[in-house]
């Protein structure tokens, strides 16, 4: 019996009109199956019990291990000896769970070699990767930034870059971005920010498929908004670049204990897209662990 049917029936004997409620939406939920890694945070790590922040929200958003990344903000990056010894005494307790990226401003140094013998040191001390770096003013082929790249490329160290529109900025296409991917083809690069603003014109595609120095983490407010607008694109773009893409989040003090802050689509929107469990593993984890090789020392 239809539900009008069924009204006119009740009426007719004098009863009550049930209500029909449409049935709620199930809220997507973060996977249960497997343990986030996520090489994008930032945290005030030189601030004393600093980490203790994102150690809460680890254990809250199902995260088994990050990646801090300093920016310019007074207690992020150490700007003397004593508060490098306060970050590398706060890193001490969690390591392999919480690992650290350094950085060197674009200027800051006028060599190759002086941005090496700072690499080097950092490496030494536990620093894993280069990052974020911003390029602030500069376009992303700057002579600046083409010194860093150089530089990370001789030690070895992963570069993740920020675009926006005043920070390695690029045209349309993004040349430049493939100038330094052929001219340091040794040093992996991971994309981030308005690099994703390229994805609908195909640039981003591109670029991954023909760099294989070339990755992409998913962290910012840009990228969910951008796959979510075509979400038969977004998930063939994953399946086809598995083996490039990285779960991330760019969470940081401001929202490690404000959830109303925190990126909560990047928890659940690859879990709405129904992709194949190996792409998940990979993009969840798998990437990030050979990228910033994690592997040798995951328990």
């Amino acid at each position: 019996m239809s539900r009008i049917a069924l009204a006119t029936v009740v009426l007719a004997l004098g009863l009550a009109v049930p209500r029909f409620h449409a049935e709620e939406p199930v809220a997507p939920k973060p996977p249960v199956d497997m343990k986030f890694i996520d090489p994008h945070v930032h945290a005030m790590s030189v601030t004393p019990l600093g980490l203790r922040a994102v150690s809460q929200w680890m254990e809250l958003r199902n995260v088994e291990r990050c990646i801090v990344s300093p920016l310019s903000h007074k207690g992020s990056r150490p700007r003397t000896e004593e508060e490098r010894a306060t970050m590398l005494a706060n890193f001490l307790p969690y390591k392999g769970r919480i690992d650290r990226m350094t950085i060197i401003d674009a200027g800051e140094v006028e060599t190759v070699d002086a941005a090496v013998t700072i690499l080097k040191r950092e490496i030494a001390d536990g620093a894993i990767a280069f990052g974020e770096h911003y390029g602030v003013g500069l376009m992303f082929d700057d002579p600046k930034n083409l010194l860093l790249y150089e530089a990370c490329e001789n030690t070895g160290l992963p570069v993740m870059f920020h675009i926006d529109q005043n920070k390695n900025m690029v045209e349309p296409g993004m040349a430049r971005v493939d100038r330094v991917l052929k001219a340091f083809p040794k040093c992996n690069l991971i994309a981030h920010a308005y690099w994703w603003r390229q994805l609908q014109n195909g640039t981003c595609d591109r670029q991954l498929q023909e760099h294989p120095n070339l990755y992409a983490d998913m962290s910012g407010h840009v990228v969910i908004s951008v796959l979510d607008r075509d979400r038969k694109y977004a998930r063939e773009f994953l399946i086809r670049n598995q083996d490039k893409i990285l779960w991330a989040t760019d969470e940081g003090w401001w929202s490690f204990a404000d959830e109303a802050k925190q990126m909560n689509k990047h928890y659940t929107f690859l879990e709405e897209l129904d992709l194949p469990a190996e792409v998940r593993r990979k993009i969840y984890r798998g990437n990030a662990e050979r990228v910033y090789g994690l592997r040798k020392d995951m328990k």
